[in-house]
């Protein structure tokens, strides 16, 4: 009975401290966003319409709680009301910025990422990096120069502004991409890591309630080759013990990490031996298994044994399955329920999980293209760290970095995801989205508080995603039917504000 009461406790204190600040996952292709909320079990994506395009570079963030507040491609800052904060417009400057923006920032995956400021929960730093191409001594894609931007989310009416931007903090060649994070040994300062453009120089700074401290170079390992020098993946393990950096080129490098020092030690070399053009890393939550992707293979490695090599065994081999592109394996990211998910290169709407990470071989039950969104992305997929890692003290429990939890989902479906159909933003001022879940010949009406039909569009068989413009349409409240085949699909109440 003691054993359960303590258990209880624990568990009432870790919730206590925990923050949600990777429950509100974004995704957007064109401005068609899908908003995943982890605050439900299982998860649900809705659509919503997005401010910008989110491509390879995003990243999002919640409150504690875990409700969206913010999130970038690299280029913009969004609020929560999907539109660019107050002076959030133009980061990282240049060339690539301005050809480039229109689609997501190319920066590669991993070249954002927000933290929360310790001890201040109004203030949140964007780390990012500014991509440049060269010509000598080859041509290579790197980052030049990495940069903060701080926001503050006590301004705008709690809607969040810029106060700094584009501030230098990395001022010499480092990846592109790779960018990640890790919580300091007292549990609330940051390390924040990347690495040294084709060599063995790994840049680690420290953010604490002070502000940032100046990077420190420390040079451990064998030196990236030039196709290992970014695109690829880097990932504390969620015990905060181990740092693992992949890429398609150079397989995987795998150090100890001290969080009280922030020093990397032990260096370890995996090779994964597959001719691939691209992947991602991810650790369970127990901290004992690597899982790597590579194209067309998915991996697992017990990182506990004495020979981590010798341990890879294939938990997937990429299916054929084409949506039109092929779902092949990109990046992962564990979630805050547990499982990892992996995304593909191609623009799809799909998104393949790892069920069961901390279970060893076919028993980690990867499901392939076992989450469909409402829209496609563009390679996207949000970069966290483990923002619930909690003080190293001796005898102290680990906090988990995530929570397997049940089903928490109402019992009657929510009409939108019953019929397959989605209608968004509301409230729309300008125009509204209709999306089907497949193309289909439809209709939609809509109809003012008297009754009376204000407007009639056709959707037409050969696509599933259809804009309607409002334009006319007077500020108020409506309802709107969406039919097929005759029969009613949808309905709901529609706000229309002015433009």
């Amino acid at each position: 009975m003691k054993q359960l009461i303590l258990l209880v406790a624990l568990l009432t204190a870790w919730s206590l401290k925990a923050q949600k600040h990777d429950y509100t996952w974004v995704f957007g292709y064109e401005n068609a966003g899908s908003v995943g909320d982890f605050n439900l079990a299982p998860v649900i994506f809705q659509p919503d319409s997005l401010a910008i395009t989110l491509s390879v570079s995003n990243s999002s963030i919640a409150d504690s709680s875990g409700v969206l507040i913010f999130y970038t491609n690299g280029c913009e800052v969004v609020n929560s009301n999907h539109e660019i904060m107050v002076n959030g417009n133009a980061l990282n400057p240049g060339l690539i910025h301005n050809t480039y923006c229109e689609y997501g920032y190319i920066a590669g995956p991993q070249s954002v990422l927000i933290l929360n400021k310790p001890d201040n929960s109004d203030l949140y730093y964007i780390f990012h990096k500014h991509i440049v191409t060269i010509s000598e001594p080859v041509l290579d894609v790197i980052s030049d120069l990495t940069f903060f931007s701080l926001i503050d989310m006590s301004l705008d009416n709690g809607q969040g502004v810029v106060i700094e931007k584009n501030q230098p903090v990395i001022e010499v060649p480092t990846t592109f991409g790779e960018l990640t994070a890790v919580k300091h040994a007292n549990g609330y300062n940051w390390w924040i890591i990347t690495a040294g453009d084709q060599n063995n120089a790994y840049y680690i700074l420290l953010l604490t309630s002070q502000g940032i401290q100046a990077p420190f170079i420390q040079n451990i390992g064998m030196p990236a080759s030039l196709n290992g020098s970014g695109g690829g993946q880097a990932v504390f393990s969620p015990d905060g013990h181990l740092y693992a950096r992949y890429s398609a080129a150079d397989g995987v490098f795998l150090f100890d990490f001290d969080r009280q020092s922030g020093l990397l030690s032990n260096f370890r070399h995996v090779p994964i031996g597959d001719p691939v053009i691209s992947g991602g890393v991810a650790i369970s939550p127990n901290s004992r298994y690597l899982y790597v992707s590579s194209t067309l293979m998915v991996y697992q490695y017990d990182l506990w044994a004495a020979d981590i090599a010798a341990t890879k065994d294939t938990v997937a081999v990429y299916d054929g399955f084409l949506a039109p592109f092929a779902t092949t394996f990109y990046n992962a990211q564990l979630a805050p329920d547990c499982k990892i998910y992996l995304n593909s290169q191609n623009t799809v709407r799909y998104l393949h999980v790892i069920h069961n990470p901390d279970e060893p071989g076919d028993a980690c039950n990867f499901q392939q293209h076992g989450v469909i969104l409402p829209f496609n992305h563009r390679r996207s997929l949000p970069n966290f760290p483990n923002y619930r890692l909690g003080p190293l003290e001796a005898g102290e429990p680990v906090a988990p970095p995530c929570q397997l939890l049940v089903d928490t989902h109402s019992p009657k479906p929510l009409p939108a995801q019953r019929k397959g159909v989605w209608v968004f933003p509301n409230p729309a001022s300008s125009y509204i989205k209709v999306v089907l879940e497949r193309a289909s010949e439809a209709g939609l009406s809509l109809y003012d508080t008297t009754g009376r039909q204000v407007r009639r569009e056709l959707l037409g068989p050969h696509t599933r995603e259809h804009r309607i413009v409002l334009g006319g349409l007077p500020a108020g409240v409506y309802v709107y039917r969406v039919e097929q085949k005759g029969g009613l699909v949808h309905s709901g109440k529609l706000v229309v504000l002015p433009e």
